[in-house]
């Protein structure tokens, strides 16, 4: 009776604890017509774990910082637009997964290398299956490692080498994988310096 009594406690206590966890992460839905209206009051609201879904739309985020471990979920490609000023997302947190997206218009200079979405010195983080229309830099990864990027679609109309950065840039990073992305117009497709152990398979430039 002893020994059932001590296996009963364990079941119970496993079965608070993993429900604990499951409810501490949330979604929050960001859509003009909701209580929520941009992502980046969505982001202040998060807490690391929960998923932000972003309905369909065009959102003037400025520059959108993902600061936290979340995922950011489009739906139908709600458009974040730069405006031609701004970087359009700039990721500064480790596990953090972008997808569904369409990213368009941001700024450029010779000075710093504005990109339609960044990683900043992160692991982790996944960038899949996105639009990237017009901007300087398509998607750019600094000292990333173990991060992927995939089946996004880049398009850059430049016409002067000033007005154009690369698709796809990496930078000292490691163990990327950069898979079956589609990139026309950029400078260089896909410019690596420095990079170790990444894997760079069925993607298409032009």
């Amino acid at each position: 009776m002893q020994n059932r009594s001590i296996f009963k406690f364990i079941f119970f206590f496993f079965l608070s604890t993993t429900y604990s966890l499951t409810v501490l992460s949330k979604n929050i839905t960001v859509g003009s017509s909701l209580l929520v209206k941009s992502i980046q009051q969505a982001i202040l609201q998060s807490s690391k774990g929960d998923t932000i879904t972003v309905s369909s739309g065009t959102y003037h985020e400025k520059n959108l910082v993902v600061n936290k471990a979340l995922t950011l979920i489009g739906n139908n490609y709600p458009v974040l637009d730069g405006e031609g000023k701004y970087e359009v997302v700039s990721i500064k947190s480790n596990s953090v997964t972008f997808c569904g997206f369409k990213i368009q218009h941001s700024g450029n200079g010779a000075m710093v290398d504005l990109a339609g979405i960044k990683i900043y010195d992160s692991r982790n983080v996944t960038i899949c299956n996105n639009i990237v229309d017009d901007t300087f830099f398509g998607i750019y990864a600094q000292y990333a490692t173990n991060c992927i990027i995939k089946n996004n679609r880049l398009i850059s109309y430049g016409k002067e080498e000033q007005e154009i950065g690369n698709g796809i840039h990496c930078w000292k990073s490691d163990s990327m994988q950069i898979i079956g992305n589609a990139i026309t117009g950029h400078r260089d497709g896909i410019y690596f310096e420095f990079v170790t152990n990444s894997i760079i398979w069925r993607n298409v430039s032009h």
